[in-house]
């Protein structure tokens, strides 16, 4: 390896049983029977050692879904479950996740009555309730908050006291199998507050024969910073460019003074060489990106529609060299099926990188996760102490959770269901790669492969690196500058408004922040100008945020977190 030195889930439960749970050591490679059938929770892979004959009542609440309420979804008997039944009822591919879940679990659960409510698009879609504004209605609608809900800030939720800690489970062989890397970023001084549901390596799209087809040489998958530059800065800039935006997560990651500092030791350190150094490189790339050429006028009205001024179409319709962005089409941008759909990407050869390395890393692959929490019922009736029924309760929401995400008898489920997308039929399973470690990782990698649209990845030099990057762990990394970011705290209340945790960092590139444009030449002198303040300002917005974090581990959790 080359170095120059260096979207998901929502679940609600309201749970009524009266059996209790027991934790075993059972082994989690159980599988249901060779006709799909399941007689017993063994066979569904559960290793929480939940009775058959629990009762409970669980209402899940997920976004990617059809804006409806589906009660007892998983029995087949159900007005729900007959409707469902037909694949071309069911109209969003979360609601055919749950409900082919939902299904499987009914089997050895017959008595769990599952229930779901699912919201329109994304958890924050333009012009609708935020996410948290739709976990306020579900309070008013159902009485109570979520059980189970994908967040989209969990720390947020911690400080509130609507998490459970999963710790607890730490003795389960299905709790020991996901994935440590993913777990640890759900993880704050001890308290588990989370399970991963939805995830995906993060890499850098690469359209290689666009590059061809101009006379440019395309690096090799283990590519530097360097040859990163080099690639993007020969786009003619006139029919094509090297890139949309400037890539400042390469950056970010590129350095062990920002993201992988925050994951080290919750803080950041700009006003330090490595970052110095790097900065550089961000107006070369300025130059050659479709944001500059859109604000010098260079950028015609024509590619702008063509494009609907989105990333991923300029990527797609071979305007763009490579694309940091939109790892959640690996599906879409490969499925053969829909050639006439926008997402799908045009190019004769095309591949998915790991991000460059730099002086100071190696390549890495970025991680994308939705994180699935679990309802802390002990804070229902105002004591933090767990008493046997809230207990019960918390017991079946962490046996639906991690079947639904760790199971690979779920999967299978997932992997076989169909719902229909503006008429056409298509599987419920998409991009998410497994939570899991060890032999359930590699059998649902099976299951990854085994879709069409995934097959020709098989063949992509980039793509088995990012994989390779991505099983050992070691260079895996999170850049709490995206917006995606769910597990940390990425914006604090200041004066009344809700300000960016990284503000100045993440606009390094406003004119108004810091008094140049990256293509001006003061910028880079202005940026390296403002780094101590900027890391003074910063790091104080991160303690603030870890100091209410550890205040509501204390009251809520009581927790003494140091």
């Amino acid at each position: 390896m080359k170095k120059l030195g260096r979207k998901a889930l929502a679940l609600s439960l309201t749970v009524v049983m009266g059996t209790s749970m027991l934790l075993t050591g059972c082994g989690s490679g159980s599988s249901d029977g060779k006709d799909g059938s399941v007689d017993s929770p063994k066979d569904l892979g559960v290793t929480t050692g939940l009775n058959a004959d629990t009762k409970g009542d669980i209402s899940i609440m997920v976004w990617s879904g059809d804006g409806k309420y589906y009660e007892d979804i998983g029995n087949p008997d159900s007005t729900a479950g007959k409707k469902l039944s037909d694949a071309k009822n069911i109209t969003a591919s979360n609601v055919a996740q749950v409900y082919a879940v939902a299904q499987k679990f009914h089997e050895a659960y017959p008595n769990i009555k599952i229930n779901l409510w699912s919201k329109s698009g994304d958890p924050d879609q333009y012009n609708t309730a935020t996410w948290e504004e739709e976990m306020e209605n579900f309070k008013a609608k159902y009485g109570k908050y979520p059980d189970i809900w994908a967040s989209t800030d969990v720390t947020s939720d911690v400080k509130k006291g609507l998490v459970a800690d999963l710790s607890v489970y730490k003795d389960d062989e299905t709790y020991k199998s996901y994935n440590k890397s993913l777990m640890d970023k759900l993880n704050y001084y001890g308290f588990q507050a989370g399970i991963p549901s939805y995830t995906i390596p993060w890499g850098v799209w690469v359209n290689k024969s666009l590059a061809e087809d101009n006379n440019i040489s395309v690096p090799d998958p283990d590519w530097t910073i360097d040859e990163f530059t080099r690639f993007v800065t020969k786009a003619d800039d006139k029919t094509f460019w090297g890139i949309k935006a400037i890539p400042g997560t390469i950056i970010n990651i590129g350095t062990e003074a920002i993201a992988r500092n925050i994951t080290k030791e919750n803080k950041v350190d700009l006003n330090n060489e490595e970052v110095k150094s790097l900065l550089s490189y961000i107006p070369k790339w300025s130059d050659h990106t479709i944001d500059s050429a859109e604000g010098s006028g260079a950028l015609t009205k024509e590619i702008v529609q063509e494009s609907k001024a989105y990333t991923w179409y300029y990527f797609t319709n071979n305007r763009t060299l490579v694309n940091t962005t939109d790892p959640w089409f690996l599906t879409a941008g490969a499925d053969k099926s829909a050639k006439d759909s926008d997402a799908y990407i045009d190019a004769a050869d095309w591949d998915y990188y790991p991000f460059p390395s730099t002086k100071y890393t190696e390549n890495s692959v970025k991680i994308v996760m939705d994180p699935m929490c679990i309802h802390n019922y002990a804070q229902d009736d105002g004591n933090t102490e767990w008493s046997k029924a809230e207990t019960q309760k918390r017991d079946v929401a962490y046996t639906f959770a991690s079947f639904w995400t760790a199971s690979t008898v779920a999967k299978k489920a997932i992997y076989a269901q169909k719902f229909s997308e503006n008429g056409e039929m298509k599987l419920a399973a998409g991009d998410s790669f497994p939570v899991v470690t060890g032999k359930a990782y590699d059998e649902q990698m099976k299951l990854w492969n085994s879709i069409d649209a995934h097959k020709l990845y098989k063949d992509k030099a980039g793509f088995q690196e990012v994989l390779k990057i991505w099983k050992e762990g070691k260079n895996t990394v999170v850049d709490y500058g995206d917006a995606c970011e769910k597990c940390w705290t990425k914006s604090v209340t200041e004066n009344g408004e809700k300000k960016d945790t990284l503000y100045e960092w993440n606009h390094n590139g406003d004119e108004q922040v810091v008094g140049a444009w990256p293509g001006d030449k003061d910028w880079a002198d202005n940026v390296k100008a403002k780094l101590s303040d900027w890391n003074s300002t910063i790091n104080k917005r991160i303690d603030k945020a870890q100091t209410q974090l550890k205040d509501a581990l204390k009251k809520y959790y009581n927790i003494e977190a140091k």
